[in-house]
């Protein structure tokens, strides 16, 4: 009769615990906890009482059993296990944390997005039309909003219940994505057989601010790199992120142009294998001098002819070619170094250690100049070396007879503040007397030349009267030349100026004023210098950082787009491996037979060996 009591005091045990989860499932699930999950959770709770308060009374050393002991453990670590799960997810809830751990952090937005999302100074709405939202597309507005959620917005709109915003933005087909901005509106892309790229999001949101294109010219003529698609030599895909930031660019021979167009932003000069003649030299000197922004790629074993041109900034270029045993990678040979180093410069600041590669690169050297100011960008390591004999390759050796050793710069920036005309000024007066007499404004002029001596504005009276004594007759030719002018020039006012005011404060705080506004707006030539160009062709344009030193270096030389210098949103990496039947039949084969046959095997002569 115990037996059989125990047996069914045991089912009510498992009876209590099935109600109450069942209870606590219900509840979690729907959200309700009336009437259904409240019942079965205090039914299961009830009869869990009953059970323990049974085994205390009627079942003799219940509490001392060691099952008990170990029952009550169990019972205690799965209770904790679902404690600590429940706080885990109350702090994620109230304080998120995001881990990308993808090759390409494609689920983070790229510093350039996050600095533009920062500095939004006015709400910024994304218009998404289209009739099913897409996952992937809205996971990357939340990125959006989630960094600025109270400038930045989206919003899905289907054409078919909304055909007044489809006939208001000209809508072309359903997928079209625009950005709007106070009244700006910008298209980016149609989604739908792509899905919405952080790329184009971010390069139309810079341009949405940014407002007037900038002009970029290419020198042409003297065999550099093509610009139109032809290859991996040509610089296409580097064109190509030029317009996306809203640049337009232009083909440019001085020798027809006679000079840089007025247009122009930035410069550049990739890969001449011939020389410059010497006005075009004289031209790029000269753009320089307005405050211009040249970028030069010049390639080892070639001479454009600009030696004196960068000799006068400071920058010597070698003839040698950089060779890194330590950083280069496999297939390319320590002839292409592989950069992780540089400089701390605007051009380099988010790069961290990630790399970039620059294909037989020649070195250069800097010196110091006065009045420009120049920064390395690119340094390789402390193991490598300048090679003199480039035949001996690729088994290079360091010869320090003839090779220089590292680490080696591969570029540089400078710039230098330009003269801004000073302001004519005023002979010296030799009195204190003529001084008021030449600060005086038009107003006073009019006055009689009697009254001008005789009652002095800002001095005392005895300074005024023996300055007077000392030099009338400079006095009073000064003051009939003034009046002689003012009467030739109608004065704009008629009142006279306050007599508080001093003209000698007045003149120093003008004076203050246009130092500060010149320190501000003092134009600067801008120059960087690059030992390699193909980095920047279709063949490297989308390594690492290759894209962005060339893309910021373009922003640097031209200081209304300065702002933007980041690492840019990359693609996504497609990595769909395109296999023929016959390769997919032999991986089959592979992962159903002949891995499990070498494990059977295996497995046969170890206990061969072992029987």
């Amino acid at each position: 009769m115990r037996d059989f009591l125990q047996k069914y005091w045991n089912a009510l045990l498992w009876l209590g615990l099935f109600l109450g989860v069942a209870g606590l499932s219900a509840g979690g699930v729907s959200g309700v906890w009336v009437p259904v999950p409240a019942i079965l959770l205090i039914v299961g709770i009830v009869l869990l009482g009953i059970w323990l308060i049974y085994q205390g009374q009627f079942s003799q050393g219940f509490w001392k059993r060691r099952s008990t002991e170990a029952g009550t453990n169990a019972l205690f670590a799965t209770l904790s296990v679902f404690v600590i799960l429940g706080i885990v997810n109350v702090l994620a809830v109230r304080t998120s944390a995001r881990f990308d751990l993808t090759e390409t952090q494609r689920f983070t937005l790229a510093p350039q997005t996050q600095e533009i999302l920062r500095n939004l100074d006015e709400p910024v709405k994304v218009w998404v039309f289209g009739n099913q939202p897409s996952a992937t597309d809205t996971a990357l507005l939340e990125n959006y909003e989630r960094l600025a959620p109270q400038q930045f917005e989206y919003e899905y709109v289907d054409p078919q219940t909304n055909p007044g915003l489809v006939r208001e933005f000209n809508v072309g087909q359903i997928g079209d994505v625009y950005l709007t901005a106070g009244e700006r509106r910008q298209y980016v892309q149609t989604v739908g057989v792509e899905p919405l790229s952080e790329a184009k999001l971010t390069n139309r949101l810079a341009q949405l601010y940014s407002g007037d294109r900038f002009t970029v010219y290419f020198l042409q003529g003297h065999g550099e790199l093509p610009i139109v698609p032809g290859g991996e030599d040509s610089l296409s895909k580097a064109v190509r992120a030029l317009e996306d930031q809203n640049a337009l660019v232009e083909p440019l021979n001085l020798i027809e142009a006679g000079s840089v167009p007025d247009d122009a932003s930035v410069v550049i000069v990739a890969g001449p294998t011939e020389e410059l003649f010497d006005p075009e030299i004289q031209a790029l000197q000269a753009y320089l001098d307005n405050g211009g922004g040249v970028l030069l790629l010049i390639d080892p074993n070639t001479d454009p002819g600009l030696t004196d041109f960068l000799e006068a900034w400071g920058v010597t270029l070698d003839d040698r070619i950089a060779i890194d045993p330590e950083r280069w990678v496999q297939g390319f040979g320590p002839a292409a170094p592989l950069v992780i180093d540089y400089g701390t410069h605007p051009i380099t600041t988010d790069f961290g250690r990630n790399y970039s590669l620059f294909p037989v690169v020649r070195p250069m050297q800097y010196d110091d100049v006065e009045g420009i100011d120049t920064s390395p960008l690119l340094f390789t390591s402390n193991a490598s070396w300048a090679e003199q004999n480039i035949d001996e390759g690729p088994d290079w050796e360091l010869n320090p007879e003839e090779d220089r050793p590292g680490p080696l710069v591969l570029a540089v920036a400078s710039s230098r503040k330009l003269e801004t005309p000073e302001p004519q000024e005023t002979p010296e007066p030799t009195t204190e007397g003529e001084e008021n007499s030449e600060t005086e404004t038009d107003a006073e002029a009019e006055t009689s030349e009697e009254t001008n001596a005789e009652e002095p504005v800002e001095e005392p009276a005895d300074e005024n009267a023996e300055a007077e004594t000392e030099t009338p007759e400079a006095t009073t030719e000064e003051t009939v030349e003034e009046n002689a002018e003012a009467d030739a020039e109608p004065p704009e006012t008629e009142a006279t100026p306050e007599p508080t005011a001093s003209p000698d404060t007045e003149a120093a705080e003008t004076e203050d004023s246009e130092t500060e506004d010149s320190e501000e707006t003092v134009p600067e030539a801008r120059l960087v210098v690059v030992g390699d160009s193909d980095f920047t062709t279709d063949a490297f344009f989308d390594g690492q950082l290759n894209g962005d030193f060339f893309l910021n270096a373009v922003e640097w030389l031209n200081p209304e787009t300065e702002e933007t210098l980041s690492v840019r949103p990359r693609e996504d990496v497609d990595r769909t491996i395109a296999m023929t039947p016959r390769q997919a039949r032999l991986l089959g084969w592979t992962a159903l037979v002949t891995f499990p046959v070498i494990g059977f095997a295996a497995s046969a002569i170890l206990w061969w060996t072992r029987r």
